[in-house]
């Protein structure tokens, strides 16, 4: 039986975590339900199988609006409509901004439906096992913090069914000849022409004669390119046959989770494209600044001093992008037109591979969850029971994926900001056995980072702009790899009724613990360990704004502070 909830479950999730006027109230058979004030006479409830301290709350799926004794059955869009004149800050913003918000959150929920009653895999992706591709593919709720975690602006129906993961897309890429005088890109390694090369020889053979001296042949996304056709600059390049249009050809790609990232599994490169399209807070193009980002990763990680380092942890990889590539017009560069190179050979399309994000989603029905299907495997591998299976899983858990990252920052200075949808996990008999983390775009230098890597780096040093202050970092890092992704897996973990929430971040917190005392940069890990508080981003406010979180010129000003679980344990200590 299908999830009742499971369309509008990040909306609540996300309304709970930032607003006040809730409590937790008992409902009918020992269930307990959230309970929100409307005004005196009037409260909605949602009625809840499991109540999470992290906020990963599971509903029932019911929607109840009580007035005095008398408990009405409504739907969510109404509630929707009760909920937001009531929320703690709506008197800030306008009624056409709510009024917006209300329409993309509910185009979410719609496309959430679509895609549940579209998905030619469906079936499978309950149980698994999934693939690479099939996991990137079957994320259908999205962020599980969001008001409107799948919203589409910008995206037409067929578009949506042509273009997005949840639909098992798809396509051909548009292919353009275009004259190197108005190639620009930088590339670490092989030439940029080189990838070029690689990547029509791989894709669209046919094309390859084309690609010469004088012109390369260079991909774009159909949508995007539909887009850049309506700038004049674009234009222009057309009329003066600088660029030409070859059309469709080649092999059909996949989109990812993110959309704009595409996969085929037969070319050595993942693509991530500029897409001018609004995904939850951000408008998707890429800059160069963010592309420069990914080459100094990429040399950073050749050096000697990250090669050591990842002797330590020889199954944790970041994914490299080591070239981009984009148009220009007079010498500037068309922002637009951008995209990257992401490696693509370490993952083993073949082998189950699961993005974290599609793991700890919540259950699409009620009878399977995908991180059950893999405590199971486990079990029956190592002959234990189920509770055991997940200790054995969360150990592995915390020491493939969590502990390097923090290793990583503490030791290297690099800081991957690595939330749930950028951490691909490979399994093995069920169990955690590589990691792949991607999105070098979010990844920055501490100041230890750019002392680590400048003297080998010749791009590294203090005036990098991703090399961020100790501000910056213990409030990033800790949201993305702590609330983000860590919570997320415990608090699935425990709706399945494998321990309490507290119990496991106090395991975390063990695993954490064991490099406190060898760290050459402590400060973040320490203040993990020991701070009662983090910084969590406000998505739900941030997204009724209508801000492009990429452009907010302090995005500090959407973090709040939520109770730090993982530090519990140590302050009853001390």
């Amino acid at each position: 039986m299908l999830n009742k909830s499971f369309c509008w479950s990040s909306f609540a999730n996300a309304y709970l975590r930032e607003n006040s006027n809730w409590d937790v109230t008992p409902h009918t058979e020992g269930l307990k339900a959230i309970s929100i004030r409307l005004d005196e006479q009037h409260h909605l409830l949602l009625p809840l199988h499991y109540f999470s301290n992290l906020g990963v709350h599971g509903f029932t799926g019911d929607v109840l609006l009580q007035s005095n004794n008398t408990q009405t059955s409504i739907e969510f869009e109404q509630a929707i409509r009760l909920l937001m004149p009531r929320a703690d800050k709506s008197a800030a913003f306008s009624q056409s901004q709510i009024d917006e918000f209300i329409t993309q959150v509910l185009q979410s929920q719609r496309f959430i439906a679509q895609s549940l009653d579209n998905h030619p895999r469906l079936a499978q992706l309950k149980t698994g096992p999934l693939n690479f591709i099939e996991a990137e593919q079957g994320l259908l709720a999205g962020h599980n913090f969001h008001p409107a975690a799948k919203s589409r602006q910008q995206l037409t129906d067929d578009l949506w069914a042509k273009y997005s993961p949840e639909f098992a897309a798809k396509f051909k890429l548009v292919w353009l000849r275009v004259s190197k005088s108005i190639v620009v890109g930088e590339s670490d390694g092989d030439s940029l022409d080189g990838y070029l090369s690689e990547l029509v020889s791989q894709s669209a053979p046919q094309l390859l004669s084309k690609h010469n001296d004088q012109y390369a042949v260079i991909p774009m996304h159909p949508w995007q390119w539909q887009h850049l056709k309506t700038l004049s600059t674009i234009q222009m390049l057309l009329n003066d046959l600088l660029i030409i249009e070859l059309g469709e050809h080649g092999l059909a790609w996949s989109a990812t989770s993110s959309v704009r990232a595409i996969c085929q599994p037969d070319v050595t490169f993942q693509l991530k494209y500029s897409l001018n399209i609004k995904l939850t807070n951000s408008v998707r193009t890429l800059s160069v600044k963010e592309c420069k980002r990914g080459l100094r990763v990429f040399d950073a990680c050749q050096t000697n001093k990250y090669k050591k380092w990842q002797a330590q942890y020889p199954e944790f990889n970041v994914l490299q992008e080591p070239a981009w590539c984009g148009l220009s017009f007079n010498g500037q560069v068309i922002e637009q037109s951008i995209f990257l190179f992401r490696e693509n050979q370490q993952l083993n399309h073949k082998n189950e591979s699961l993005v974290l994000a599609t793991l700890c989603q919540l259950p699409i029905d009620d009878e399977h969850h995908l991180l059950l299907e893999q405590l199971k495997q486990v079990s029956l591998n190592k002959q234990v029971t189920l509770p055991e299976a997940a200790e054995l899983w969360f150990k592995k858990f915390s020491e493939q994926v969590i502990l390097p990252l923090f290793d990583l920052q503490a030791n290297l200075g690099l800081v991957c900001l690595a939330h749930q949808q950028n951490i691909v996990i490979e399994f093995n008999q069920g169990l955690p056995f590589k990691t792949f983390i991607r999105d070098c775009q979010g990844i920055g230098f501490s100041t230890l980072g750019v002392e680590q890597f400048s003297a080998y780096c010749k791009d590294i040093s203090g005036e990098i702009e991703h090399h961020w202050s100790q501000d910056q970092i213990s409030r990033y890092f800790p949201y993305y790899v702590i609330i983000n992704s860590s919570y997320a897996l415990i608090a699935a973990l425990s709706m399945l009724g494998f321990g309490d929430e507290q119990a496991w971040c106090n395991k975390l917190h063990s695993t954490l613990a064991s490099i406190a005392n060898s760290a050459i940069d402590p400060i973040c890990l320490q203040q993990v360990l020991q701070q009662p508080h983090f910084q969590c981003k406000g998505n739900f406010y941030c997204y009724l704004t209508g801000d492009n979180e990429n452009t907010i010129e302090d995005p500090a000003i959407i973090y709040f502070d939520m109770p730090n679980l993982v530090a519990q344990t140590d302050q009853q200590e001390r």
